[in-house]
């Protein structure tokens, strides 16, 4: 029975496995057999060893296939004409997991993207030990046009960093981390309500702010840097009572910047969960921020309609436009989780129900019709 359940099991895993081609470069690596999966522990090894004296740049092509690097476009060319001269490079025809494989081993990652024009969307600055991710957001067009500007736009990227840097490109994973697959949605309205700039650095908007159902006007603001601006800066937002400012920092980490140790009043409220890429802006409808219990009492902040970005990019113009609204609203909703659940609980069933027939044997022993039959006297009482 267990040994059966052990091959179901590699069986069920082996299908979720995904196997994608990848192309390295930038970097020696070891060549494996075309006709052989590279598992993804090892494929994680030699990942290791790049990144003890490189960074390594993957970027995720959506639905990359073998068949892609066939490509050419209508002048019979390569799609790949910039990736061809490239040296040295290694191209792998079966990778299981590759993108798994770098996540598993880089202790630094960051995440940025290519926009239709074939710009990152947020400088990246080279640095040894890191694993950058970056994605391609697509305009409509073929997709022999769509390889070919993206592999214009690697080779312009590829000679931005001035460290020691390995490439990948690879397929982007069917299934990503949440925080890498949230889709773009439209900018929300900033009319009708109260918009702060401060420079370049950091605006708000909302339509009503409110601490426990009261409303709190505001009257200014003021962003002072820290030590390490390219990374902190506090804000301080004056209200219409001079000794009760709005105060706190925003902070950069890994192409997302947080809003972190929001006081008013004397309370210090959880804001940990307002976070958003760099180059899209934080939206909600209605956020509430609860303080820290204070002789078992908790205060509320409300925001109403609120939209903040912070880009931490020195190439912003004063009073920009807001990027894409990164809502606050989750993707992974109760009702999916009990859907989810359920899902789950039926798979077990089936699982189990199955190894169960596959144990069903043949009995071993038969009645012989030619032995003698079995006499039961019974009497009556």
């Amino acid at each position: 029975m267990l040994w059966k359940s052990l091959i179901a099991l590699c069986v069920i895993g082996a299908a979720l496995a995904e196997q994608t081609p990848v192309f390295l470069w930038g970097a020696n690596s070891v060549a494996k057999p075309s006709l052989k999966t590279v598992p993804q522990a090892e494929f994680a090894e030699q990942l290791a060893a790049l990144l003890e004296d490189h960074m390594v740049v993957a970027f995720e092509e959506n639905g990359l296939s073998n068949k892609d690097f066939l490509c050419s476009n209508s002048q019979s060319q390569s799609c790949y004409a910039q990736l061809q001269g490239v040296s040295p490079k290694t191209y792998y025809t079966s990778v299981e997991n590759p993108s798994e494989a770098l996540r598993s081993v880089a202790a630094k990652r960051e995440h940025n993207s290519i926009d239709a024009s074939g710009k990152l969307s947020t400088p990246a600055k080279c640095s040894v030990g890191t694993a950058l991710f970056v994605s391609f957001e697509d305009a409509t067009e073929s997709r022999e046009s769509s390889l070919e500007s993206h592999d214009a736009a690697i080779a312009a990227i590829s000679k931005q960093f001035d460290c020691k840097v390995a490439y990948l490109y690879l397929a982007a994973p069917s299934t990503a981390p949440v925080v890498q697959r949230r889709s773009r949605r439209e900018t929300a309205a900033t009319s009708g309500g109260t918009i702060w700039h401060a420079g370049n650095q950091f605006q708000i908007f909302y339509t009503d702010l409110l601490y426990n159902g009261n409303k709190v006007d505001v009257t200014g603001i003021k962003v002072t840097n820290s030590s390490t601006p390219a990374t902190k800066f506090s804000v301080e937002l004056a209200t219409s009572d001079p000794t009760k400012p709005i105060t706190f920092d925003v902070t950069y980490n890994g192409g997302y910047f947080t809003v972190s140790n929001l006081a008013y009043d004397g309370s210090n409220f959880r804001s940990s969960d307002v976070n958003a890429p760099t180059t899209f802006s934080y939206s909600c409808g209605n956020l509430t921020l609860d303080s820290t219990a204070v002789d078992n009492r908790y205060n509320t902040l409300s925001f109403k309609s609120l939209q903040l970005q912070a880009p931490f990019d020195a190439t912003y113009k004063d009073n920009f436009a807001f990027g894409d609204s990164w809502d606050c609203v989750g993707f992974v909703t109760p009702g999916i989780l009990m859907g989810l659940f359920v899902v789950a609980l039926l798979l077990v069933i089936m699982f189990v129900g199955v190894c169960w027939m596959m144990d069903i044997n043949t009995m071993d022993r038969f009645d012989d019709p030619k032995g003698k039959t079995i006499t039961i006297n019974a009497a009556a009482e």
